[in-house]
């Protein structure tokens, strides 16, 4: 087996990021891998040397971290329900109609829910998350397997990337299709071990699994031709692409990887990082690609507080001790077990040792100290985790602090909206309507409402199509054919099933998710329109104003019976007739 130039790259890669730091400034240094380590670390409450110091004593941990990452994922606050289908055509109207009932039953069959909520208490946790288009939709990464080569990057587009993946050996033989080398992988790269991550202890286990090494970023001309027993041409050394590369390995040396087969390797044509993977950060670029999240902002604060919250267990189990003292070598050594229950002891001396701990007051205040400043770093003051302000607070001191900490979580929610929004828009809706057939669509409007609506629609559509055609007509005609065409859609069903099938013929759906900072803009913009509705004195313009509300508050407004404009207007004007005064006549 010769390796090629990709087998090496990988494996460089792979051995730098390990062990490796990035160099972020003069005296500041930074590793992905030992960070996400650490999260993990205080993420399970685990001491890296073990759960008893060298002295026997048993070490708590005094999780401060946590009550934080909840209290900031239940003021996000993020739900299904705010993901809906929309385009600024009119004529799409019942499309996106169809869209959304497609997509809520998309979400509620594939669990939508929990992986949101799962994602949102990671960005907040650890500060980041990426999410990756795959066949059929998208998959959250797992941070612990994710390589990000070049850590000084701003986002993905400057950097490849390495994913870890381990697989069965039915996962990896179903690929033999569209991978090579699977048969040679199967026989000499399988390890009847599994491993969190690269770095943590084997388990063994009693099936194969394999390691598999995913490369996303740009590779030379010359390397890709390589890997396909090709021979490069002049300048192709210096000609890069972007291309998604695989291989199989096995454990290296102490920090590496051994590629010994590569299983892909093609350009990935017109594309950029960003088409393939989505990715959140919860704080500002420090000149690092890894954000930070509570978990890290809170790294010293926990330390601390462990080491508090432990000095005052020691202190007080010795300080809770009795302990007796006295001058006369008589004495018995031990009143607990060489005293029984009503003896007398004749003693001069004999007195009670007072223990107590000493600095115990400054503990306090230090432990007081810390917590006050994880909730100035994490935004989550007492208010905000719904615990009732000290007695004498004003009512209005605390709405302006509960207010001042919205606005951070409505600047959280915006930036989660923006990956969420281009994940449905991009991976998941153009896969739900191009799998939508006239059966599906049929059952998603099995309403006898929206079916009514849905053949109205398909005859305006059918007239306006074939209007350049017709010869010319008047109103009584145009209503006449529309109603034989009403008819025959209704009592042929493929004619509807065709129909149905070009009404998504140039719909171009768009996704909009309301737990932006848009909320506070459309409660604005519905406010608006309302008091203009108020004021509005012609009928059809006041209905328009507020069928334009209902719109962007999602309501189907087409569904709604209504009433005949002009009716209205006539019945309006007779009653305003009824309500002039009558003048009083002259008297001669």
């Amino acid at each position: 087996m010769n390796k090629t130039s990709l087998n090496r790259q990988i494996e460089e890669e792979v051995k730098q990021f390990l062990t490796e730091d990035a160099k972020i400034s003069d005296n500041y240094n930074f590793s992905q891998y030992k960070t996400s380590n650490r999260i993990t670390l205080f993420e399970t409450h685990t001491y890296p040397t073990g759960k008893i110091d060298s002295l026997g004593n048993y070490k708590y941990w005094y999780d401060i971290i946590s009550p934080r990452v909840d209290s900031e994922v239940k003021n996000i606050d993020f739900d299904t329900k705010d993901i809906t289908i929309y385009s600024p055509r009119p004529i799409d109207e019942l499309p996106c109609i169809i869209s959304n009932l497609k997509l809520k039953e998309y979400l509620r069959e594939t669990g939508q829910a929990e992986e949101i909520n799962s994602a949102i208490e990671e960005g907040s946790g650890w500060g980041n998350v990426v999410w990756k288009k795959i066949k059929g939709g998208y998959e959250r990464v797992d941070l612990s397997n994710f390589y990000v080569i070049n850590q000084t990057a701003e986002t993905l587009d400057d950097t490849p990337v390495i994913e870890r993946h381990q697989m069965t050996s039915s996962e990896l033989r179903a690929k033999a299709d569209v991978w090579e080398n699977v048969d040679e992988a199967l026989k000499e790269c399988n390890t009847k071990t599994y491993k969190t991550d690269i770095g943590t202890t084997e388990t063994e286990t009693t099936v194969p699994y394999y390691e598999i090494y995913e490369r996303n970023g740009e590779i030379s001309v010359a390397d890709l031709k390589e890997s396909k027993g090709k021979k490069p041409t002049k300048g192709d050394e210096d000609k890069y692409i972007l291309a998604k590369v695989i291989g199989a390995g096995t454990k290296g040396n102490a920090a590496g990887v051994d590629i010994k087969y590569i299983l892909y390797a093609e350009e990935l044509t017109g594309k950029k990082m960003s088409d393939i993977y989505k990715e959140f950060h919860r704080s500002r670029y420090k000149k690092r690609w890894w954000r930070e999240g509570i978990y890290e902002l809170l790294f010293d604060l926990q330390v601390r507080a462990n080491q508090i919250g432990n000095q005052i267990a020691q202190g007080l189990e010795l300080a809770s001790k009795t302990i007796l003292k006295s001058g006369d070598p008589l004495i018995l050594q031990n009143v607990i077990t060489d005293l029984q229950n009503g003896d007398i002891i004749k003693s001069e001396d004999l007195s009670q040792v007072v223990l107590r701990m000493d600095a115990f007051d400054q503990l306090i205040a230090d432990w007081n100290r810390i917590l006050e400043l994880a909730n100035d770093l994490t935004n989550s003051r007492e208010i905000v985790q719904g615990v009732t302000p000290a007695s004498g607070t004003p009512l209005g001191t605390s709405q302006l602090l509960n207010q001042n900490a919205g606005k951070l979580f409505d600047f959280i929610r915006e930036k989660f909206a923006i990956p969420f929004s281009e994940i449905f828009e991009k991976f998941v809706i153009p896969e739900l309507i191009k799998d939508l057939k006239g059966q599906e669509i049929l059952r998603l409007t099995g309403d006898s409402d929206m079916l009514g609506r849905l053949h109205i629609l398909l005859v305006e559509d059918w007239y306006m199509q074939n209007l350049p055609i017709l010869p010319p007509h008047t109103n009584e005609i145009a209503v006449t054919l529309k109603e034989d065409k009403l008819k025959e859609l209704k009592e042929r069903p493929e004619l509807l099933m065709k129909a149905t099938k070009d009404l998504f013929k140039g719909f171009k759906p768009h996704i909009s998710v309301i737990i932006t900072g848009e909320q506070v803009n459309l409660d604005a913009d519905l406010q608006t329109l309302m008091g203009f509705a108020g004021l509005e004195q012609d009928v059809v313009r006041r209905t328009a104003m507020i069928e334009l509300a209902m719109k962007k508050k999602g309501i189907d407004v087409g569904a709604l019976p209504k009433t005949d404009p002009a009716q209205v207007q006539q019945q309006q004007a007779q009653q305003q007739q009824k309500q002039k005064p009558v003048k009083e006549e002259k008297q001669v």
